[in-house]
């Protein structure tokens, strides 16, 4: 049985007895837990706003999840806002989207379904998020993280950084790191950049050329470099590593 205030990443959820309420501490805030063993196994969580006051999320959990929810509860702690009121998230969903980092490319566009949910897969599982708030992630183990996020704060980047940190826990390994390479930079005009200092090409009329590009990871590790080969050579090289880390 979990002492009062003992920190979520030590939570072991299995061990609360039936309606047996208890109170974790994260980071960012606190969350609360109470499991249901009588009809059916599951816990509800409550995590609280920054301001330790608000409900900013609920969430049901069953025990194949048990073992990951520590984990997402913690994450949407660090991404709750610092209140939350009674309306609906003021994320858009095409937004989540785009800003996810565990989703594949946009270039098919964006599906949306009658009910204004948006969902996406990756290799493992896959997510749908709805404007109400509501989120459901499912592993194709069987697992599944869902609840409510509960509030207007809720921007289109929390939600993404909660829909990230269910969709890692959930994901066949090899998903934890897929790698993007953005596009060159391209020509501009010094005057138009602050950050200009003469690198690349000049062409008539003033203009530079700037090679910097952008390599990105679903892990979150992103850096820019002057070229998009280099680029591509330090995403290969990002992914290879994590990969040979967590394999070993």
């Amino acid at each position: 049985m979990p002492q009062p205030d003992t920190p979520l990443d030590t939570a072991d959820l299995s061990t609360l007895a039936d309606r047996q309420q208890a109170r974790f501490t994260t980071g960012h805030g606190p969350v609360s837990v109470r499991r249901y063993v009588r009809s059916s196994d599951f816990v509800r969580a409550a995590v609280h706003s920054r301001n330790g006051q608000d409900r900013a999320a609920l969430l049901t959990l069953r025990p194949e999840a048990y073992p990951l929810a520590p984990a997402w509860l913690a994450a949407i702690a660090q991404a709750a806002p610092e209140t939350a009121d009674h309306r609906h998230p003021s994320a858009a969903m095409s937004s989540v989207r785009l800003l996810a980092r565990m989703t594949p490319d946009h270039r098919n566009g964006i599906p949306r379904q009658l009910d204004g949910s948006v969902g996406w897969s990756m290799p493992g599982a896959s997510a749908r998020v709805w404007p109400d708030g509501r989120i459901e992630l499912r592993s194709t183990t069987g697992a599944e993280l869902a609840g409510q996020l509960e509030g207007s704060e809720w921007d289109s980047w929390k939600v993404a950084a909660v829909a990230d940190a269910g969709l890692r826990l959930l994901c066949a390994p090899e998903a934890r790191h897929l790698t993007r390479t953005g596009q060159p930079s391209g020509w501009h005009r010094p005057f138009d950049r602050s950050d200009s200092a003469g690198l690349g090409r000049e062409r008539k009329g003033g203009q530079m050329y700037d090679g910097s590009t952008v390599a990105s990871c679903s892990c979150g590790w992103r850096v820019t470099v002057e070229s998009q080969l280099g680029a591509r050579a330090l995403a290969e090289q990002h992914r290879r590593e994590a990969t040979s880390g967590e394999s070993a």
